[in-house]
């Protein structure tokens, strides 16, 4: 007897050694979770100062969409959601309750918008109690935690996965301001596989408002990417999530219409580029790697004081603008010098950017709606590394105008103007882009080396 166990304890060593290495230990691993955020009601649609009256129908249903990434020493969620914007404060609040019921960490939790105009409103009067909103806007909050908890929590669902990736054109996006004004047609892809190599779930990046449905239009939609999504979701049979990139200068090329069919058939071309894209194999890495960071964006000024706020309102409320301009900026004078009695103003635009690297699929978030040229000179900077760039994330502050566009006419609304929208303390300065490339170029750097 002794001489078998002598002879059985050796065997049962080697096995459970080599059953353990039929997957690294640290593998990774993901898992997702889909959910429907479409209004029941009518309610007051974003994005469009000009559109009148409330949703009048669904032309397509909004999704939040979670995926949960981990290895055996770190945990990132991403979420996309088919909205136009929340805010850095909405964002905040989403991100603390998800991180409380899963402990993931805060900073490891990333909340996208598609930044579809065809979306209802998540802030204003109308999200408040009473307001058209209010019960979307409650629905929204509860059902992108919930979703993003519960594909967190569900450990048994978790599957490993390897990454390929590719990259292709589509040209239904134009510069939005100049006929022949930088734009980026770069549509890059990115599928998840199973050890089947079947698709768990494939991402897509490409820039361009989604705004084919002009401000007449009163129908819920995700615009065009939820055309590509569902198309090739149903020919690959697996789920996918889009991503809006650096899209503050980018529109679909031509005049935005009411007509659904105008929307069915740019969403149709982007499937199109997206199908003749070739992926191959990222070189296998287990690597999870997240880097985050403020950036201090500068003013015009170097300190904002109520005497800088009145001097400015004073001059630009007399501009010829559009009809509601001087009211618009009496209320930016107001919401700002309250803001600064109750010492809420920083001497600069505070500004989240982050990295994740995915075995070695970098991913690079950004608050806000920077201009086009910025994900081009942040990939030209990292050749050879596939590179998503993922605006519109945990929250809305401001279009970032690139160097380019500090020097041309054709961008003052987005210099002049945009701040009296967003309730920034004043224009930002013309050495911004300078500081902001700086800082893209800190964290993706701060995750891609020694890949």
């Amino acid at each position: 007897m002794k001489h078998l166990i002598l002879y059985i304890l050796p065997v049962i060593v080697y096995v459970l050694t080599f059953a353990g290495c039929s997957s690294s230990p640290d593998q990774l691993r993901c898992n997702i979770g889909i959910a429907d955020i479409t209004p029941e009601e009518s309610v007051v649609l974003a994005g469009f100062a000009a559109r009148k009256g409330l949703s009048t129908g669904i032309h397509r249903p909004l999704k939040t969409h979670c995926i949960v990434i981990e290895n055996d020493s770190v945990r990132v969620c991403i979420i996309s959601n088919d909205m136009m914007e929340i805010s850095i404060n909405m964002a905040g609040e989403l991100r603390e309750e998800i991180a409380t019921q899963t402990g993931i960490p805060y900073d490891h939790i990333f909340i996208h918008s598609t930044h579809t105009h065809s979306a209802p409103r998540a802030g204003g009067s109308s999200a408040e109690k009473g307001g058209t909103n209010y019960a979307f806007v409650k629905k929204l909050r509860e059902t992108v935690v919930r979703n993003a908890v519960q594909t967190a929590n569900n450990k048994k669902a978790f599957i490993p996965f390897t990454i390929e990736t590719g990259k292709g054109e589509c040209e239904i996006n134009c510069n939005r301001r100049e006929k022949d004004g930088p734009c980026d047609h770069d549509v890059y892809l990115s599928h998840f596989l199973d050890k089947e190599k079947k698709p768990i779930v494939s991402l897509l990046n490409f820039a361009c408002h989604p705004v084919s449905l002009n401000h007449r239009s009163l129908v819920v939609s995700t615009d065009f990417p939820g055309i590509t999504v569902e198309e090739l979701s149903k020919e690959w049979g697996n789920d996918v999530f889009y991503f809006s990139g650096a899209a503050g200068n980018v529109d679909p090329c031509g005049a935005l219409r009411t007509d659904t069919s105008y929307t069915q058939a740019r969403g149709m071309e982007l499937a199109d580029a997206v199908r003749n894209i070739r992926t191959e194999k990222i070189k296998k890495s287990n690597i999870l790697r997240v880097s985050s960071m403020e950036v201090k964006l500068p003013f015009r000024v170097s300190k904002i004081t109520p005497e800088i706020v009145n001097d400015h309102a004073d001059e630009i409320k007399q501009w010829n603008a559009f009809g509601t301009w001087k009211n618009d900026v009496e209320r930016w004078r107001s919401a700002t010098l309250e803001k600064i009695a109750k010492d809420e103003v920083k001497n600069w635009l505070p500004f989240e950017i982050a990295s994740v690297n995915i075995g070695g699929l970098v991913l690079f978030f950004s608050q806000g709606e920077p201009f086009n040229e910025y994900q081009t000179l942040l990939r030209e900077n990292n050749p050879g590394i596939t590179l998503f760039f993922i605006a519109y994330t945990n929250g809305q502050n401001s279009y970032l105008p690139s160097k380019y566009a500090f020097g041309r006419d054709a961008y003052e609304y987005e210099k002049e103007q945009m701040h009296i929208y967003i309730g920034a303390p004043y224009p930002l300065s013309a050495e911004m882009p300078v500081v902001y490339e700086m800082a893209m170029k800190q964290v993706v750097n701060d995750v891609a080396s020694n890949q």
